[in-house]
């Protein structure tokens, strides 16, 4: 017999397989940036040698966000995945999108949507403003 959510209960619980897992984090951290009125320019772009997840843009600022979606709490949890090596790459990665879309210069600033998942399946979505300092 199916579980039925509680009322108050209308988001949808993180799947259970590994690579679904990501792509999920990704459509919650897109809806969590709309809410908060960031408007999503692309997903998932391929540059050079590396992959941007979420380009929006929050007022007149390009805004390269990282989504970071994490089952375990075991180091640290979805926060902590950040590694300064990431970051460094998200830098270049950043800077490359923005010389191939002349469009698009001018500020710009690296978030990271960090959502953890616990065993029940119910998650929490923290947004990390300018996460990378440039």
């Amino acid at each position: 017999m199916p579980r039925i959510p509680w009322p108050w209960r209308s988001r949808r619980r993180a799947p259970t397989d590994r690579a679904d897992l990501g792509r999920w984090g990704e459509d919650v951290a897109a809806r969590e940036l709309k809410r908060r009125k960031y408007k999503i320019v692309d997903r998932n772009v391929r540059v050079g040698r590396g992959e941007l997840d979420i380009v929006a843009m929050d007022r007149d600022e390009t805004v390269f966000v990282e989504v970071k979606t994490r089952r375990d709490q075991a180091f640290g949890g979805a926060r902590a995945a950040l590694t300064h090596t990431k970051a460094r790459q998200l830098e270049r990665l950043a800077q490359t999108y923005l010389r191939q879309q002349r469009n698009r210069a001018g500020p710009y600033r690296i978030d990271v949507v960090a959502i953890d998942v616990d065993p029940a399946g119910d998650y929490t979505v923290d947004v990390i403003p300018n996460a990378v300092q440039l």
